[in-house]
């Protein structure tokens, strides 16, 4: 119910018009209400249908057309399940994105979505050489690192695309998504499991103009080779495959049942994004021993990881990716796997180490999730979400250097596009 809907107080709400026009129960106790989004914003909702309809009566494709349809119908209202599964089930060399989706905005309880659209063109050779993580969910999910009373034995393969990004709006502030996985609403997660997809042109150009320049700095010389961009997107993939999968529907100590959204409430998406991250880098182990993936990429991942930490922490630790990233940075640091170089200030990776490290952490993390255990996400926070003095050292050097925090794509196509249409 949170996720498209505006709180309000009748309170607040009777000092902004007279008392002649005023509606509101005098009699209720509540003073809160909600309002869905359907009527907050219906102008600007119904003008987007419109477009969105028009849109959809001159594609060609099917697929693309019943989305754009039922998302249009999906604003108006405020129903979003069908839309969510035809999103998921696109199947359109133009691959669109749009609708309230992430809640990291919402720094209260983590719950009320924002709106946002990103739009591109599918890379198919990618999306095929991808499929192979889509299909193997439940085999992750039947050994990850955690109690088996916690799995589920009914994880769904998820669908992966893979696009070149052309254009993105609304909720896009703050770090430049390089993947997502979606929906975020826990019934249709239950029902039909999660998409994933991954802005491979993105991905690029955060490698090239970021994370290789921060490795230049901060990683020791003897490793800096191995950081490459196939480890670097091949986590990215992982990452947001494992968003699919660990604890989301729960079941608590009281027998109630619950969602760790809930549960963890403003921990959730620091939690959720360390998950994704740590319990990535699980998979990847797995997939190796498996032979599913190439035992080059063995050590490369690791290292490659260890540059990304220092990425993702300059974003800030207010913020998701940067608070989930600055918690598994200190404890692999704390543990030994990562380890500090005092004769250059650079840092490595211990490999005797790293692995058990990495499920050390994953247990952790996936058996809070699973008890919806909200004090215990945030000791570890507390613990090790925080400004060390190695991250401190590490990001000063990288600020001598200028290693720019993140990019600001243009779209020149897009932007042609609109100027035209006004």
């Amino acid at each position: 119910m949170g996720f498209f809907n505006v709180i309000k107080r009748h309170s607040e709400s009777e000092l902004d018009i007279p008392k002649s026009q005023n509606t509101s129960n005098p009699t209720s106790s509540h003073d809160l209400y909600i309002v869905p989004y359907c009527e907050e914003y219906n102008s600007l909702l119904v003008e987007a249908a419109k477009l969105l309809h028009e849109a959809g009566n001159v594609t060609s494709s099917h697929s693309l057309g019943r989305l754009l349809h039922s998302k249009a119908d999906a604003f108006l209202s405020n129903d979003y399940y069908d839309s969510d599964i035809a999103w998921m089930e696109l199947d359109s060399k133009f691959d669109v994105t749009i609708g309230p989706y992430e809640t990291y905005e919402d720094a209260l309880f983590g719950y009320k979505a924002s709106f946002e659209a990103f739009i591109g063109v599918r890379d198919d050779k990618a999306t095929a050489q991808v499929k192979l993580f889509g299909d193997h969910l439940q085999v992750l999910e039947k050994n990850l690192p955690m109690d088996d009373i916690y799995k589920s034995e009914d994880v769904t393969s998820a669908p992966i695309r893979v696009i070149q990004l052309l254009y993105n709006s609304g909720n896009v502030e703050g770090p430049q998504t390089v993947a997502f996985n979606l929906p975020n609403d826990e019934t249709i997660v239950k029902d039909r499991g999660t998409s994933m997809v991954l802005l491979k042109n993105v991905s690029e150009a955060k490698f090239k103009l970021i994370l290789q320049p921060i490795a230049d700095v901060c990683v020791s010389k003897e490793l800096r080779n191995l950081v490459d961009f196939e480890s670097f997107f091949t986590h990215t993939i992982c990452h947001e495959c494992c968003h699919g999968i660990g604890p989301h529907t729960i079941k608590l100590p009281n027998g109630k049942t619950s969602t760790v959204r809930l549960e963890l409430e403003e921990l959730h998406s620091a939690m959720e994004e360390a998950k994704a991250d740590i319990v990535g880098l699980w998979a990847l182990k797995f997939l190796i021993d498996e032979d599913l993936l190439p035992k080059s990429l063995l050590k490369s991942m690791y290292v490659s990881f260890l540059a990304g930490c220092f990425r993702s922490v300059r974003f800030g630790l207010e913020e998701a990716h940067g608070k989930g990233q600055a918690l598994q940075f200190n404890y692999m640091f704390e543990k030994g796997a990562f380890v500090f170089q005092p004769e250059d200030e650079t840092f490595s990776v211990n490999f005797n180490k790293v692995e058990s490290v990495v499920e050390s952490l994953s247990r952790e993390i996936l058996t809070i999730q699973a008890r919806g255990d909200k004090d215990g996400a945030r000791m570890l926070l507390q613990k090790y979400g925080v400004m060390t003095p190695p991250l401190q050292r590490a990001l000063e050097k990288l600020e001598t250097v200028q290693v720019p925090v993140d990019i600001v794509p243009e779209f020149p196509i897009a932007d042609q596009i609109l100027c035209e249409s006004h």
